[in-house]
Parts: structure tokens; C-alpha cells; sequence
């Protein structure tokens, strides 16, 4: 993360690092072939923090 500039390409599966990427203006896909990017980040967040909430749970 320390070593990337603007217009990079960063390839992660980690949202956490894609969203501290995107500001710096990396472009950020994952191995799956989804393209990260401002809009969508917050949205995927929230549906980790979800399933991450669900499995304490044992659901």
C-alpha cells in the first residue's frame, strides 16, 4: 500500500485494502475479475461487516 501512486493497479481480494487504495487513485481489481472502485467500496464494506456479524452468529 505504502509503495502504490495514482494510476497504479493494485490486484486484491482484501476490501479493506481496496478502499484505503481507491483515494490514492489506484485502480483496484480483485482476482475474480470485480473492478473496485468509489461508488461500490462502502456498499461492499457493509456486506462484509454482515457476514462477518453472521458467522459470530453461527448462521
Amino acid at each position: 500500500m505504502n509503495h502504490t501512486a495514482k494510476g497504479d493497479i493494485t490486484v486484491t481480494q482484501d476490501i479493506g485494502l481496496a478502499s484505503t487504495l481507491l483515494p490514492k487513485g489506484v485502480h483496484v481489481p480483485s482476482p475474480n475479475g470485480i473492478v473496485y472502485d468509489e461508488s461500490g467500496i462502502l456498499t461492499a464494506l457493509d456486506l462484509r461487516n454482515l457476514s462477518a456479524k453472521a458467522r459470530r452468529r453461527g448462521v
